[in-house]
Order: C-alpha cells, then structure tokens, then sequence
C-alpha cells in the first residue's frame, strides 16, 4: 500500500511517499501559491502535484495532518485562513475519493508527534516542536530540506505505525530516551 502524507499549506506543503519494499520514503516541498495566488489555483495545483505523484506509483492511502482547531483556546485564526486550510482538506479528501484510495484520514497532530518523537508534555513553544520534527528525522536517517518536510515524515511514520507496517527506517531503532527529555 503506497502511502502519501501530507503537511498542507499553501506556502510549503510537505509531503513523503513510501510504500512497502521501498528502502526509503520520497520527500520533498510544494509551494502551491503566494500570497497573490487564488484558493482555486492552490486546490488545482495540489491536485496537479499529488497526480504527478501518483504517476510515479498508485496512491493507496492518504494521511494528513487535521490543520483546522476552532475549539476555544486554539490560536486566533482568520476566516480566510479557516477556509484555505478547510479547501486543502478537502482537496486531498477529493482527490483520493475520485482515485479509489482506500485510506484517507486526518491524523491529529499531538498523536503524530507522540508517535514520532514521543511525550514531551506540555507548554513547549511551536518552534520547539520543528525543531524536535527536525532531530528525530535526522536521527532516521532523514535529511529534510525544512519543517514541513520533517512534519510529512512524522505523518508518515504515524500511518505505517496505524497501519501496523514497521518501515525500513524503524526496524533498526533502539530504545532511546524521548526527545525533549533529559535521558
């Protein structure tokens, strides 16, 4: 099953790509639009760049990160936020529906960095947590270019863990302390 997950954004949006017998994911960025560009170009090249992806090797399954919190105490985020953020999701969820992709799911983002660099508890700063994304990529063997690269990773490695796959990238693992935490 060929997995794509995805970190949405309109400025950098992080994906990788693994499927099963692959020594390694396929990562990178897209950059769908500026800050000029319309939602409607961003969706279209969404699409345009997960075909290409497709291209290379049938998506099965789609995972990404649930960007949209409205819940009281989430940061303020304005209206056209809201609805870039809600356009993507549903772009993805669109695109996988009309490819016949088994898996298309939202991950939370608490339990994808639980899974990929574990607890770190509360009250850590957002930069913190790149950076942690950051480190716990490179200790895989991962090199991404930025954070959204790193955070696509982390979904990714959540989805083979949901998904009961152990990757290629955690068959070697020793236990090691959780990062953020003093060993």
């Amino acid at each position: 099953m060929r997995i794509l997950a995805l970190d949405l954004s309109k400025t950098s949006t992080g994906w990788a790509c693994w499927a099963p017998g692959d020594p390694k994911p396929a990562f990178g960025h897209w950059v769908l639009g500026s800050p000029f560009t319309s939602n409607g170009a961003v969706f279209a090249k969404l699409h345009q760049n997960i075909s290409e992806l497709n291209s290379l090797g049938r998506i099965e399954a789609i995972y990404y990160e649930d960007a949209i919190n409205i819940l009281p105490g989430a940061r303020n985020t304005n209206v056209h936020a809201i609805k870039l953020a809600a356009g993507l999701i549903a772009h993805a969820d669109s695109w996988g529906h009309a490819m016949g992709c088994r898996i298309v799911r939202p991950v939370n983002m608490t339990a994808w960095r639980r899974s990929f660099f574990g607890n770190i508890g509360r009250g850590h700063k957002r930069k913190d947590l790149k950076d942690f994304a950051m480190e716990r990529c490179q200790q895989l063997g991962f090199r991404p270019r930025n954070d959204d690269e790193a955070d696509s990773l982390g979904i990714l490695d959540h989805a083979c863990f949901e998904q009961d796959i152990i990757p290629p990238w955690r068959r070697g693992e020793i236990l090691r302390p959780a990062l953020g935490m003093v060993g």
